[in-house]
Parts: C-alpha cells; sequence; structure tokens
C-alpha cells in the first residue's frame, strides 16, 4: 500500500515539474547545439561546406530527427506540457526557417 502511494506521489510530482516554458528552453538549446555542430563542422575546413550548409540552411527540417524523439518519450512519461512546448518551438524554428527562405527567394 506505501509504494502504491509514494507511485502516486512521485507521478504527481513529476507532472507538477513538466512545464512549457521548459520544453521551449530545452528544444532551442538543442538547437543551438545543432548549429554549434555546424559551426564546428566550419571551423574544420572548406571541405564541410557543404554539410554546413545543409545543417544550417535546413535546420527546420533537421530537428525533426531529434525533437519528435525526446517528445515521444515525454508524453510517454506523463509531462505533456513540456512535451507541447517543444512542439511548439520546433514549430516556431520552422516557421522562422521557412520565412528566411521565403526572403531569399523572393529577393534572390
Amino acid at each position: 500500500m506505501s509504494s502504491a502511494l509514494t507511485t502516486e506521489t512521485q507521478n504527481s510530482v513529476v507532472k507538477a515539474e513538466s512545464s512549457l516554458f521548459l520544453g521551449l528552453v530545452v528544444c532551442w538549446l538543442l538547437n543551438m547545439a545543432h548549429l554549434g555542430v555546424s559551426f564546428l563542422l566550419f571551423a574544420y575546413g572548406e571541405g564541410t561546406l557543404p554539410t554546413v550548409v545543409v545543417l544550417v540552411a535546413g535546420i527546420g527540417l533537421l530537428q525533426i530527427a531529434y525533437v519528435v524523439p525526446i517528445w515521444y518519450v515525454l508524453r510517454r512519461r506523463g509531462r505533456k506540457k513540456m512535451a507541447k512546448g517543444m512542439a511548439i518551438a520546433a514549430i516556431i524554428t520552422a516557421l522562422v526557417n521557412a520565412a528566411l527562405w521565403g526572403v531569399l527567394y523572393v529577393n534572390g
């Protein structure tokens, strides 16, 4: 009986820890790590330039590779607000990326 009560208490604490803002921050920190890897590749040499261009220019689509699995794990663990925050941040990043591509297309 005691273990069931402890499990319920832990689950409510996990759900209380989950916040929309934390999901936004985690997603954007992962995006910054993504861009950091791009910068390191760029600093490595000219041979990596095509890879850097793809990583930076396609961040809106490439973030699916790391946002969706984390979103899925968060949903399964009951951190629905944090998962929603990650999804919102990913959508904002993809929209900004698409807007910048649109500006380049129109002005280019």
